[in-house]
């Protein structure tokens, strides 16, 4: 079962958003289960030991701490990069601090809208996560992880288009996504062994070839379909014209 949780202060809308959850389990049949409601961060982090996947709903002020639910998010997304993380909160000021601290929430649900706008958004999120799972786009085993500082973050393989060494800060590598760049500390020879499904075009260069628009043998280039280019070394080009015939 895929585990769902709510960190909510106030009783009774805790029960309300709790009965909201089971009730779309049960009417749409899915693999889910409420496995923790509670008002305390630390019981909500204790539940989720060990875990890997999970649907989180949290209230972003919890017992007059602000950014309680902030600071829990950040501790989940780094204990799980592939968690759901959904706000319900009456601050809609805090919505850039989640970017900021990179939690990338699914979803931000501002209460002020009113309960049955809080209802239908929990319904949709659980809805949508499920989809996700369904599809298997977030499963552990397809997740690209990466670090910068203490922050984790992932996103699926499928949209990384290419990773290179960094020209200019050697020892650090550049992820090019279809939605997102970034640059980490690490090296491509470790990353090439952990991820096999890239293909090494160079010396500095893993790329997705399932992401390939076409291949220039002349210049020796793998274009992209967002347009970007990856470089081919001499050798590395005749083992990949053998792959793509």
């Amino acid at each position: 079962m895929f585990p769902i949780y709510l960190l909510e202060d106030n009783q009774e809308q805790r029960n309300t958003y709790a009965q909201v959850i089971n009730d779309t389990i049960m009417i749409n049949e899915l693999p889910m289960q409420l496995v923790c409601q509670t008002d305390s961060p630390n019981a909500l982090l204790e539940a989720m030991a060990h875990n890997y996947q999970g649907l989180f709903f949290l209230d972003m002020e919890i017992e007059n701490q602000k950014d309680a639910g902030l600071q829990t998010a950040i501790t989940i997304r780094k204990q799980i990069p592939a968690a759901h993380i959904v706000f319900i909160t009456t601050h809609g000021e805090l919505s850039f601090l989640t970017l900021e601290r990179k939690v990338a929430p699914l979803d931000y649900i501002l209460k002020d809208y009113g309960s049955d706008h809080i209802k239908t958004n929990i319904r949709e999120d659980i809805l949508k996560t499920n989809d996700l799972v369904k599809s298997g786009k977030y499963k552990k085993e397809n997740l690209f992880t990466y670090h910068i500082g203490p922050r984790y973050f992932s996103l699926p393989i499928s949209e990384i288009v290419y990773l290179n060494t960094s020209k200019f800060n050697p020892g650090r590598v550049q992820l090019h996504a279809l939605k997102k760049e970034s640059e980490f500390i690490d090296n491509l020879n470790e990353l090439e062994k952990k991820y096999p499904m890239f293909f090494r075009s160079d010396k500095s260069y893993l790329v997705n070839l399932d992401l390939l628009d076409h291949f220039d043998s002349q210049k020796r280039e793998i274009h992209f379909i967002n347009g970007s280019v990856a470089y081919v070394s001499v050798r590395k080009a005749r083992e990949l014209v053998k792959l793509l015939k």
